[in-house]
């Protein structure tokens, strides 16, 4: 997406989505990006995932036409978060 280009460390060439990383410190949040599509996996540690409950390390959660939600750590955690927008045909 156009508003994330130049703020990415890693590029993963493709105009339609972004990869965020969070290290998150027990009781720490965010709030998921809105988008068609996203994937939230979880790499370290423990998580609640707000209208959804636990997820630990090794977890993940497939989202469509959603987004808001939070991610509150249960412990040291880091996420991923893929989010993705289909290319619109012109």
């Amino acid at each position: 997406m156009l508003e994330h280009d130049g703020h990415s460390a890693i590029r993963i060439k493709t105009r339609y989505a972004a990869l965020h990383v969070a290290r998150l410190a027990a009781g720490e949040s965010v709030e998921l990006p809105e988008a068609p599509f996203l994937h939230l996996f979880l790499p370290r540690g423990g998580v609640t995932l707000e209208g959804a409950g636990a997820l630990y390390e090794g977890d993940a959660v497939r989202f469509t036409a959603t987004g808001g939600q939070r991610v509150t750590a249960t412990e040291p955690a880091e996420i991923l978060v893929w989010e993705m927008h289909a290319a619109i045909a012109a």
